[in-house]
């Protein structure tokens, strides 16, 4: 069966996203809800969410089958436009999956485009602004890490591009070059996604599997020297079978920060799509 091709592209095209309201507690330590839907497309391509960005006025998101998923923010209307359509190159033979498993996604910090991580064949890619082409790589090694296990986030810091292994116990300074690896002190968890939130300030989504599934926290990130560190964390009210695997930000008028998380439903029900917005206070961590 691993010899059998199962990745198709289909080409960009315009699909509709409904989105379908849920329930969930109004706060999570300092976060505040600001919106919790599940999204339903009739997109094959749609689904296995792994990473996510703020693009302006949408929501960019990539898949682990290597599609990108732009959308606006949800505003008044239940449904919404999504132009779908595959990374224009990545590792290895287009046509397995396993080998454009995109589970990382942030801007390169010298504004050329955008960085996405690889799983399978641990690599990182540039792409120009546009997706319509590969500017770079950088290969990271096929024995660094288990074949699952790579890059899960990407983060631009200043000059810097940080990446994050699933295992969460090492920060990777990919740029700019050499590369260094850094520790985190305090690990507990996988880490799925991470976004900055400021000078020397990041978060990022941190998973422990269990008999019942999934335990999701958002957990932050401090710098002390050559070392990086949990400095808290705040575990999120979703169900054990939500798989959080997307987290961006954005600074609000008055200065708190609306966090963006998405679940990876692994295109398999039961699992589900969610899309998730927090607001967290200015200055804010965890209670």
């Amino acid at each position: 069966m691993d010899g059998l091709a199962d990745r198709e592209e289909l080409g960009p095209r315009v699909a509709q996203i409904q989105l379908r309201p849920i329930l969930l507690p109004q706060r999570a330590g300092p976060l505040r809800l600001a919106g919790a839907w599940k999204l339903i497309s009739t997109d094959p391509r749609f689904g296995g969410i792994s990473a996510l960005a703020v693009d302006g006025g949408q929501l960019l998101a990539v898949t682990d089958a290597s599609a990108l998923v732009s959308f606006a923010k949800p505003g008044r209307t239940a449904i919404l436009p999504a132009m779908i359509r595959e990374l224009p190159d990545g590792p290895g033979d287009p046509r397995f999956k396993s080998s454009r498993d995109a589970e990382s996604l942030a801007r390169d910090p010298a504004s050329r485009g955008w960085w996405v991580g690889f799983e399978n064949r641990h690599s990182v890619w540039l792409f120009d602004r546009h997706f319509q082409r590969a500017l770079a790589k950088i290969e990271l090694g096929s024995g660094r890490w288990h074949r699952n296990g790579g890059i899960e986030g990407l983060a631009p810091l200043g000059r810097s591009l940080l990446g994050f292994p699933e295992r969460g116990d090492q920060v990777v300074e990919l740029l700019p070059s050499p590369e260094r690896t850094l520790p985190i002190d305090g690990t507990n968890g996988r880490i799925s996604d991470a976004t900055v939130l400021g000078i020397g300030r990041i978060a990022v989504i941190r998973r422990s599997p269990g008999p019942l599934g999934f335990s999701n926290s958002l957990a932050f990130l401090e710098r002390k020297g050559e070392r990086w560190r949990y400095a808290s964390s705040i575990r999120l009210p979703v169900a054990p079978l939500d798989n959080v695997e997307g987290l961006a930000a954005e600074k609000l008028p008055g200065g708190a920060t609306r966090l963006w998380m998405m679940t990876d439903d692994n295109f398999h029900a039961p699992l589900r799509t969610l899309l998730l917005a927090y607001d967290l206070p200015p200055g804010r961590q965890a209670d």
